[in-house]
C-alpha cells in the first residue's frame, strides 16, 4: 500500500522487481500547488484499503495453514499406535525407494484404501497449492495496481511544494522508514524463496506418489504390494510434511508479528505526519489571514502614499522657496547672535566671562574631623542683670512647713538685641535769685540740647540710624520709613527725602577733605559706571548720568556727574601734587585726560579688560573660539608670572637691589610679556584688516604702553578690579531705589558713599562715627567741626581709632 511519508514531505514508491516492497523516493518539487489536505485523505484512504486487502489475504494464508494442520492431524490419528523407527528420508523420492525397499506386505484392499485417501490428500493439498498461487497471483496483481496508484499518487502530492522537507528531524524520519523498507524487502524475498522452496517439495512428493502409483500397478501385476511397508512410508511422507507445515506456520506467523509490528510504526508515523499537517494547515491559515490583511493594508498604503508624494511634491516646491530665505535669516542669526553674546557680557559683566577650572575635589565648608573654633567671645557686650527666685510656697516643705535654705546659685546666659524708639522728655528746672543784687541774672535754667536741624523733634541718634540705613545698608527711603514704623516710629518717606540737601553741607568738608588725600597718592583706580537722575527728564534731558568713582589703598571718592567726558575725570585728578599712576580701563576720556595733563598722569590699563576683548572676540563665532582661548590662556600665563615675582617682592627696597629670586622672576615675566607681543604683531601682519582677529590683536598692540606698565611698577596691579569691586555696592544701591529723584539728592548719595566706603576701608564702626560726628555738628550749630583731623581716618589719633574700630 502506497503511504504518504508526513515527516518527509513526499510518498512512499514501490520499486519495480521481484521484491514487492515499498521504498521512499526523492521528494519531487511540485510543479504547481494543490490541495494538501484533500491529497492528504485520499492517500490515506487507499492506505486503509491496501491495509485491508493485506490483513485479508493473510487471513487467507491462515486458513491455508490450518488445513495443513487438520491434514496433520489426520495422518496422527490413522497411524495411531505405529511409530516411524526409521529416519524420514530428506526428499520425495528417498522416501519412495525406502518405502519400496521396506514396505511390509498387506492386503490389496487395506492398501487401495490407505492409497486413495493418499490420493485425497494429495489433491486436497495440490488444490490447497493452486488456491495459494490464485492467491499469490491476486496479491502480485494487487500489487502491480497499488504501485501504480502509488506512482500516480507521488505524482500528485510532489504537486504539493508547501509540504516539501523543511527540517532535519524530517530527513532522520525519511531515513529510518527507508531502512525498515529494506528489511522488509529482504524479509519478503526470504519469504518468497522459501515459497520456492516449498513448491519444489511438493513437485518431488508428486513425483513420489506418481512412482508410488507406477509401481503400485506394477506390484498388483506382479507380485502385490506391501501394504504394512507403504503404510509407514506413508507415515514417514506425512510427518515430513507436517514439520514442513509447522515450518511454513511459523514462518508465516512470524512474518505477519513483524508485518504487523511495521504497520504500528507506520500508523503512528502516520499520526505524526497527521499532527504536523495539522499544524502547517492552521499555521497556512495563519498566513493567508496575514496576507489578506497585509494586502489591505499595503493598498490602504499605497493610497496615503500617493496623497503624501503630492504633499512632498508642494513641499519641494516650498522648500525651495524657503532656502534662500533660510541663508538670509541664518545670516541675521548670526549678526544677533553676536551681538547678543557681547550684549550679555556687558550685562552680566565679569560673571559671564569665568573659564571653567579643575576642582581640587575637596568639599566646601568645614571638612569632618576638622576642629571647630568653637562658640565666639563677646566681651564688649554690656551685661544686664536678672535675678529669678522659686515661688515662696515652692520654698516651703510641704511636709513639715519649715522654708528651705539658700544653697548657692547657677548662672544662665542669652544674647538678646532690643532696638526700640522712645522719646527722650529732658526736664530742666528754673531757678530764681533769692537776693536783691542786680548784678546776677534774676532767672538762671540748664541749656536746651543741642539740636541738629532746628524745629526738628528728631535727635541725632534718628538721623545717623537713618544716614546708616540709607547710605551703608542700601535701603530705598521707603523702606527706611518702614523700618522705622515697625519701631514704634512713623515716619513718612517725604519727610526723609526733604531732609537729604540739609545733609550735604553737613559732610562736605568730608568730602573734599577726601579728595585732597587721594590727591597725595601715586596710585589710584578710576572707573565709571551709569547712574540715573529723574529730575533731568522734564527739561528734555535724558536721565542718565556716571558714578565716577576714585580709589585709593585707603580712600574712596565718588562723584555723580552727567557728563562722562575728560572734564570730569579732570576733576578727581586735575589737582594731584605728584605723578600719579592710574589704574583704568581702555575708555578715551583717560587718554585725554593724560595728553592734557602732560604727564603728571601714567595710564596703566587693565588685562582684564583687554581679556575681555578675546571674549567679545569669539562671542558668536565658534570657529574663533579655540583661537581666543589660546591668547586668553598666554594672558593667564601673564598674571601667574607676576604672582610670582610679588611672592619675592619688597616694597621697602628699589626694583634695582630686589632679591635674586624677584630677579628671576622679573627676567622671566618680562620675556613672556614682549614675547606676547611679538607674536600679535607677527600674527597680524598675515590677517586682513576687517577681520575680528586683527581687530583684537590691533587693540592689543595699540594700548600696549598702558598695558605694560606693571612690569616697572610692581605695586601696580594688571587689572582694575579693586575700583570694579567697589563699584559693586553703589551699583546694588543703585538698582534698588533707581538712582536718585533730585540733583541734590545726586549730590547727597555721591558724598555719603565717599564717606561711607572710606570708613568702611579703614574698619571703622561706621553707626558709631556717624553718631559721634552728627553730635558734634549739633553742639557746633548744626556746622561741620572746624578740625577735621580727629575725624579722618589717616589724621585721628591711634586711641582714637581703637574707640571707633572696637566692638561693643
Amino acid at each position: 500500500m502506497a503511504i504518504r511519508d508526513e515527516s518527509s514531505g513526499a510518498a512512499l514508491a514501490l520499486i519495480e522487481g521481484d521484491d514487492s516492497v515499498w521504498l521512499p523516493p526523492m521528494a519531487v518539487v511540485a510543479s504547481e500547488p494543490r490541495d494538501g489536505q484533500s491529497l492528504y485523505e485520499q492517500a490515506r484512504a487507499r492506505a486503509e484499503t491496501e491495509r485491508t486487502r493485506a490483513d485479508a489475504a493473510v487471513a487467507r494464508v491462515q486458513e491455508l495453514l490450518n488445513d495443513v494442520r487438520r491434514l496433520r492431524t489426520s495422518l496422527r490419528k490413522a497411524e495411531a499406535g505405529k511409530g516411524a523407527s526409521e529416519p524420514v528420508p530428506r526428499n520425495a523420492r528417498g522416501a519412495h525407494e525406502a518405502l519400496a525397499s521396506k514396505a511390509p506386505k498387506a492386503t490389496a484392499g487395506h492398501r487401495c484404501r490407505e492409497i486413495r485417501g493418499l490420493h485425497r490428500a494429495l489433491e486436497r493439498s495440490q488444490a490447497q497449492a493452486q488456491a495459494q498461487k490464485d492467491e499469490n497471483k491476486a496479491l502480485r496483481a494487487e500489487l502491480r495496481g497499488s504501485r501504480k496508484e502509488a506512482e500516480r499518487l507521488n505524482k500528485e502530492i510532489a504537486k504539493l511544494g508547501e509540504l516539501a522537507p523543511a527540517s532535519a528531524s524530517l530527513s532522520d524520519t525519511n531515513k529510518a522508514l527507508r531502512a525498515d523498507t529494506v528489511a522488509l524487502q529482504k524479509a519478503a524475498s526470504a519469504s518468497e524463496r522459501r515459497c520456492k522452496r516449498l513448491a519444489g517439495e511438493n513437485a518431488d512428493l508428486r513425483a513420489a506418489l506418481w512412482n508410488s502409483d507406477e509401481r503400485e500397478r506394477r506390484l498388483k501385476a506382479e507380485h502385490g504390494y506391501q501394504t504394512g511397508r507403504l503404510k509407514e512410508d506413508i507415515a514417514r511422507l506425512r510427518g515430513a510434511l507436517g514439520r514442513s507445515a509447522d515450518k511454513l506456520l511459523d514462518g508465516m506467523a512470524s512474518q505477519r508479528q513483524k508485518f504487523d509490528r511495521q504497520i504500528g510504526a507506520v500508523a503512528r508515523k502516520v499520526e505524526a505526519r497527521d499532527r504536523t499537517l495539522s499544524w502547517l494547515r492552521g499555521r497556512n491559515d495563519r498566513l493567508r489571514a496575514g496576507t489578506v490583511r497585509a494586502t489591505e493594508l499595503i493598498a490602504s498604503l499605497r493610497a496615503k502614499n500617493a496623497v503624501l508624494r503630492a504633499d512632498v511634491r508642494g513641499l519641494k516646491a516650498e522648500k525651495a522657496v524657503l532656502a534662500s530665505r533660510v541663508e538670509t535669516l541664518e545670516a541675521q542669526v548670526e549678526k544677533l547672535r553676536s551681538t547678543r553674546s557681547v550684549l550679555s557680557k556687558a550685562l552680566f559683566g565679569s560673571r559671564s566671562e569665568k573659564q571653567k577650572k579643575s576642582g581640587s575635589g575637596r568639599k566646601r565648608g568645614q571638612q569632618p574631623g576638622a576642629p571647630g573654633h568653637g562658640r565666639t567671645k563677646r566681651a564688649g557686650l554690656r551685661e544686664k542683670k536678672e535675678r529669678r527666685n522659686p515661688p515662696k510656697d515652692a520654698r516651703i516643705c510641704s511636709c513639715c512647713g519649715k522654708p528651705y535654705v539658700a544653697n548657692g546659685e547657677r548662672s544662665t546666659s542669652l544674647i538678646e538685641i532690643e532696638v526700640k524708639a522712645h522719646i527722650r522728655r529732658i526736664e530742666r528746672p528754673r531757678w530764681r535769685r533769692g537776693c536783691e543784687c542786680p548784678s546776677s541774672p534774676l532767672e538762671v535754667i540748664a541749656p536746651p540740647p543741642a539740636r541738629l536741624f532746628p524745629g526738628t523733634l528728631y535727635g541725632t541718634s534718628f538721623w545717623a540710624r537713618f544716614l546708616f540705613e540709607h547710605c551703608a545698608c542700601f535701603r530705598p527711603l521707603s523702606r527706611v520709613a518702614a523700618w522705622y514704623a515697625d519701631q514704634g516710629l512713623p515716619v513718612s518717606p517725604g519727610t526723609l527725602a526733604n531732609s537729604l540737601k540739609r545733609f550735604v553741607p553737613l559732610f562736605e568738608p568730608i568730602h573734599e577733605a577726601i579728595l585732597a588725600h587721594q590727591n597725595k597718592a601715586a596710585l589710584r583706580h578710576a572707573d565709571e559706571t551709569g547712574w540715573r537722575v529723574q529730575e533731568f527728564r522734564p527739561n528734555g534731558r535724558s536721565s542718565r548720568a556716571w558714578l565716577w568713582t576714585s580709589v585709593s589703598k585707603d580712600t574712596v571718592y565718588f562723584l555723580i556727574d552727567p557728563s562722562r567726558s575728560a572734564e570730569v575725570a579732570k576733576t578727581l585728578f586735575g589737582d594731584t601734587d605728584c605723578t600719579v599712576l592710574v589704574v583704568c580701563d581702555r575708555y578715551s576720556a583717560y587718554r585725554k585726560l593724560a595728553r592734557e595733563l602732560g604727564g603728571k598722569v601714567i595710564l596703566c590699563f587693565c588685562w582684564a579688560h583687554q581679556r575681555r576683548t578675546f571674549i567679545d572676540c569669539a562671542a558668536g563665532h565658534v570657529r574663533l573660539a579655540r583661537w581666543c582661548e589660546r591668547w586668553i590662556e598666554r594672558m593667564g600665563e601673564i598674571y601667574h608670572l607676576n604672582d610670582e615675582r610679588l611672592k619675592h617682592y619688597d616694597p621697602a627696597l628699589a626694583l634695582e637691589r630686589q632679591s635674586p629670586a624677584f630677579d628671576a622672576a622679573h627676567d622671566a615675566l618680562k620675556k613672556a610679556v614682549e614675547r606676547l607681543f611679538a607674536d600679535a604683531g607677527a600674527e597680524l601682519a598675515g590677517l586682513p584688516k576687517e577681520g575680528r582677529k586683527a581687530k583684537a590683536l590691533r587693540s592689543l598692540l595699540r594700548h600696549r604702553e598702558g598695558l605694560c606698565v606693571f612690569v616697572d611698577h610692581p605695586l601696580v596691579p594688571m587689572d582694575n578690579n579693586f575700583a570694579e569691586r567697589v563699584l559693586r555696592r553703589p551699583a546694588i544701591g543703585r538698582k534698588l531705589s533707581f538712582g536718585s529723584n533730585s540733583e541734590d539728592g545726586a549730590t547727597f548719595t555721591a558724598i555719603m558713599y565717599s564717606v561711607v566706603g572710606t570708613l568702611s576701608m579703614n574698619g571703622i564702626d561706621v553707626l558709631r562715627w556717624l553718631k559721634a560726628w552728627l553730635d558734634a555738628c549739633a553742639k557746633n550749630g548744626g556746622k561741620p567741626p572746624d578740625d577735621l583731623s580727629p575725624w579722618l581716618p589717616w589724621s585721628m589719633s591711634e586711641a582714637r581709632k581703637r574707640k571707633f574700630t572696637a566692638p561693643g
